[in-house]
């Protein structure tokens, strides 16, 4: 065999391989477009179940979980739990209370501020002028009787919050009442300057559509100005004017209403009557009897 021959015949040993590499690779790339193209037609027979474009619905999405409720914490101020007992020959008396550990400055015009009298083992209340307090109260509150709720409601700065329930010995509710911040919940607040709800001009009561409660006018410096009771709308009871004097509550006049609202032909009066000094000035009969 001549050279030549011989010389064709490895050339094609070697380069031989590589063609039918090549051509494997080309056969496969024919392959892959024919599958492609089959994949951009769609099959109508088959469901889409290609995600769309759009905004995920919130019901099907997992809520947050819930930060963790800080413990003794109430409307974000920190507080401690306390308790006082009183035991009588036929009772026990526990009251469970939280207060604020630091001096608080309790609110303007509230009638009734509740406070931990350490002192005197009590809880007790003074009128809101806006003064500094310790120990008051804020957070839950239970009183019981023999281990009966009887009184159970919360406190916010030392005024009644939310929903308070009285019940009787026998488990029997016979009250609940709804506050906010010292105040009936619905109670009608009005100002001096509506703009900045400042300064409180009167607070008419109003418990289920109806007047029923305390009223309180106020002087625009804060000094009471005008108490009295409603009961179904109607006012009962003694009313009382105030004398504008600072730093000082006096009573100026005292009108006589009926004692219930249901009595009929009972015209008020004035009652009596003070000067600044507070001596009488004046005092009448009933002339309803």
């Amino acid at each position: 065999m001549s050279n030549g021959i011989r010389y064709f015949q490895a050339v094609i040993k070697k380069v031989l391989p590589i063609l039918v590499f090549v051509l494997f690779l080309g056969a496969c790339d024919s392959v892959n477009r024919i599958f492609t193209a089959g994949k951009d037609i769609p099959d109508e027979t088959k469901p889409n179940i290609e995600l769309e474009d759009e905004e995920p619905d919130p019901a099907d999405t997992i809520p947050d979980v819930e930060p963790k409720i800080k413990k003794n914490e109430f409307y974000g101020i920190k507080t401690k739990k306390s308790f006082i007992r009183r035991d009588t020959r036929t009772q026990l008396i526990l009251e469970l209370f939280n207060y604020i550990k630091e001096p608080t400055e309790v609110p303007s015009y509230v009638r009734q501020v509740y406070y931990h009298d350490r002192d005197g083992g009590r809880i007790a209340s003074v009128v809101g002028r806006g003064q500094t307090l310790e120990r008051v109260l804020h957070g839950p509150y239970k009183r019981t009787v023999n281990d009966i709720v009887v009184e159970e409601g919360m406190f916010y700065k030392g005024t009644k919050h939310e929903i308070w329930l009285n019940q009787q010995l026998d488990s029997v509710l016979y009250e609940k009442e709804h506050f906010h911040q010292g105040w009936y919940r619905d109670s009608e607040i009005i100002y001096y300057n509506d703009a900045t709800k400042e300064k409180i001009k009167e607070v008419i009561p109003i418990r289920y559509g109806k007047k029923e409660g305390d009223y309180f006018r106020f002087f625009e410096n804060g000094n009471i100005a005008v108490t009295g009771r409603y009961e179904f709308d109607k006012k009962v009871g003694v009313w009382s004017e105030y004398h504008n004097i600072p730093e000082v509550v006096r009573v100026k006049r005292e009108i006589q209403y009926p004692s219930q609202f249901h009595l009929k032909g009972i015209k008020p009066f004035v009652k009596r009557e003070w000067n600044r000094n507070a001596q009488l000035i004046y005092t009448a009969e009933d002339p309803n009897q």
